[in-house]
């Protein structure tokens, strides 16, 4: 958790509650548990948020404050879940969320605000509960119509504004005179001092006098006032707000017109900024297109809801649009706009999250639902994103309904593929083996393909693994999306790096690293050639390698990636003979295993080389190797990976083993031998059982780093070293 807090971006001014703000701050220096409690539309929600901007102006949070909107939360059992992602707290876990979210917070200092929680109290008595008891720097704010009697629980009754408050918000959202002060006090009055009321009732001011508005409005309900500003709605603008409701969380003008089913842009357009005018739905920019994103309150959106004749048909169209958008996703993703394909799926998820679950209800959708759930794991979303909870979650919820054909093999495959990448072989297995029972079809070969090769690799280390998946890549290039051919092959490179002999393991390695110009191919291009260097090369090579493959990684935000480039640092750290900082590598990477829920020990290559590093530095460090290795493990996770990122000082290096002349490897020195009797590439590599454009290349290498122009120079250094 390196980021600070998640507050929004304050689009409006606050006006008044000093009385109320001051009180919620004092409650919460006496509380870890304060309780903003009151009727719809009084203010709950922004007096939570600017009470939160105050504690970050005030530092009064080391790790921030966050917020977390519960409003269009249906499925109490995602609620952990929800809070994690909301925090950016990876959560892998098959398990609910909990433990996961306890394990990243028992030890912060931050502010979590809970936002309209009324649906769910029963849920987040319980999730308030414990973190409550087992994080004790963490301090809950909710928001409510009722409280949660938990105990301990500090209770605030959000008052409606007072009347000088109310005149003033009004006055702040319209254009008003000194002569209109009685008539916006007398229907401020009328309408509560209930915030959300006075601001609509100010939209409509561009339409309608105050005379006439306080005519219309005279001692109303929130509900009333909702009605009203339906009255004076078109009816365009009453179906699209109706229409509108069925989304989530906030959305682009895209989905609206989708769910709404406009024929032209101006279909929706139009009514949209009306209703944005009239203050029904709130706008926001995304951070990720700098496009306009429309919001729908939450009490605005209930009655919206109560105007759906039938809903069933947006939410139709809701599934659909979304539909496509996962489909554009994983043909897009590992482009050059990568980065933000993963920023734009994180931003949607709530969407595409409600898509796949209403889909899976329906018998007719089930189908779109199941293939939008793989499209998602196809694009590695979920394991960049530390979401791979929620992803086996949607992948359960798929295998449930789709209990037959050549669907459910392929949910079986992709479910089966998300254990083994965590080197969980006790799911995977089950799920691998009900896969191979079912009836093999063309349609499904290379989603079981998958899952055999990898079981090849990461459990049996057979080198059989290698050219299932080179067959992997060509069906891929064939049938498949770029994205599909890039995981072919970069399970192909790895497998060949571990399992094959150095020529094939280089050839493999050379053809990942051709730049498509996505950053985290750039980043596993560089890993890749560092695990070559270390298991057939150079292992000095290795550590600038991983290095930078873990920066890029960190750079984009892959919650992944970073545990693979850890393991690659302690063994390189290893072979260097700086003992203890591949120790504390070693134990932080046993913490990162823990975090991201990933198990080298269930992936038998890996395992092995880890297994051997292990040994090597106990034997080196001896009684200190448990020390130095809690010390790595204690480490919080930005620690370790700023340590991680440190070059490694030649102080700490073992000496250097007795080198050939001109600091060159034993092979290298065969080969300027080679070259200075006079052999070509091709001769060389024949005596060498490499290829000729691996000895040519090693050629080039040589004669870099001893600084020769060419071939006929390198001949003559050979035979002045050799005395010759």
């Amino acid at each position: 958790m390196t980021v600070r807090g998640n507050l929004p971006a304050q689009t409006t001014t606050f006006i008044g509650r000093p009385a109320v703000l001051a009180e919620t701050e004092v409650l919460l220096g006496k509380s870890r548990l304060v309780s903003l409690v009151g009727a719809g539309g009084v203010g709950k929600t922004r007096i939570a948020v600017e009470t939160g901007r105050a504690m970050v102006h005030a530092g009064a949070f080391q790790h921030g404050v966050w917020l977390v909107s519960l409003a269009d939360l249906r499925d109490p059992a995602a609620l952990a879940r929800t809070v994690a992602a909301e925090l950016r707290i990876v959560d892998n876990a098959r398990e609910s969320g909990l433990g996961r979210l306890i394990e990243s917070l028992y030890d912060k200092h931050l502010l979590l605000i809970l936002d309209n929680c009324e649906h769910l109290l029963e849920a987040v008595r319980h999730l308030v509960h414990h973190l409550v008891r087992n994080c004790e720097g963490l301090t809950i704010l909710t928001t409510s119509r009722e409280q949660l009697w938990i105990y301990g629980e500090q209770l605030l009754r959000v008052p409606p504004l007072d009347e000088d408050e109310a005149v003033q918000l009004f006055a702040e959202r319209a254009a008003v005179s000194d002569e209109d002060l009685t008539e916006v006090t007398a229907l401020c009055r009328a309408l509560g001092g209930v915030p959300l009321a006075i601001e609509l009732a100010a939209a409509r001011l561009a339409e309608a006098s105050l005379t006439e508005i306080l005519q219309e409005l005279d001692d109303v309900t929130l509900e009333q006032v909702f009605e009203w500003a339906a009255r004076h709605c078109t009816g365009e603008e009453r179906r699209l707000w109706a229409v509108l409701s069925v989304f989530p969380a906030d959305f682009d003008q895209a989905a609206a017109e989708a769910v709404a089913e406009a024929v032209a842009e101006a279909d929706v357009l139009e009514p949209l900024a009306a209703l944005v005018r009239k203050s029904i739905v709130a706008t926001t920019t995304s951070p990720v297109t700098q496009q306009t994103r429309y919001r729908l309150p939450g009490s605005v959106s209930r009655f919206g809801a109560g105007m759906l004749a039938d809903a069933e048909e947006p939410l139709r169209r809701h599934v659909l649009h979304y539909g496509s958008f996962t489909g554009e996703a994983t043909l897009s993703w590992l482009t050059r706009n990568d980065a933000s394909w993963m920023e734009r799926l994180r931003e949607e998820w709530p969407n595409v999250r409600a898509a796949i679950g209403y889909a899976l209800q329906k018998p007719d959708l089930a189908e779109v639902g199941a293939v939008m759930a793989m499209n998602v794991d196809r694009t590695r979303f979920p394991a960049f994103a530390g979401m791979l909870g929620q992803m086996q979650d949607v992948l359960t919820a798929a295998r449930q309904v789709i209990t037959e054909g050549p669907l459910r093999t392929s949910l079986l495959a992709h479910s089966a593929w998300v254990a083994q990448t965590q080197g969980d072989t006790s799911a995977a297995i089950p799920l691998m083996h009900e896969t191979r029972a079912l009836p093999r079809q063309p349609e499904t070969d290379v989603d079981v393909v998958w899952v055999e090769a990898t079981h090849l690799f990461f459990v049996e280390g057979s080198p059989d693994c290698v050219p299932l998946y080179q067959y992997l890549i060509d069906r891929s290039r064939q049938h498949g999306t770029p994205g599909d051919t890039y995981i072919a092959e970069l399970f192909h490179t790895m497998s060949s790096c571990f399992l094959l002999d150095a020529e094939a393991a280089d050839k493999a390695t050379t053809r990942l690293a051709q730049d498509n110009g996505a950053d985290r191919s750039y980043a596993w291009g560089l890993w890749h050639r560092g695990l070559y260097e270390l298991l057939h090369g150079d292992p000095a090579q290795v550590h600038p390698l991983a290095v930078e493959a873990l920066r890029v990684q960190l750079v984009v935000g892959d919650t992944w990636g970073p545990a693979y480039s850890l393991w690659l640092l302690a063994c390189a750290c290893a072979e260097l003979g700086a003992y203890d900082r591949a120790a504390r590598l070693l134990g932080a990477l046993r913490s990162r295993e823990r975090a991201v829920r990933i198990s080298f020990a269930g992936m038998s290559p890996f395992h092995k080389v880890l297994d051997r590093t292990d040994r090597t530095v106990r034997r080196a460090l001896g009684d200190d190797y448990p020390v130095i290795t809690t010390l790595g493990a204690d480490l919080r996770p930005e620690q370790a990976l700023e340590f991680a990122l440190e070059p490694v000082p030649e102080s700490e290096r073992r000496p250097p083993k007795p080198t050939l002349p001109g600091g060159l490897t034993r092979q290298e020195f065969t080969i300027a031998g080679l070259v200075a009797e006079g052999l070509t590439s091709r001769q060389i590599g024949a005596r060498l059982f490499i290829s000729p454009r691996t000895a040519d290349r090693h050629v080039v290498n040589i004669r870099a780093k001893l600084g020769l122009p060419n071939r006929v120079s390198l001949a003559s250094w050979h035979r002045s070293a050799t005395g010759g």
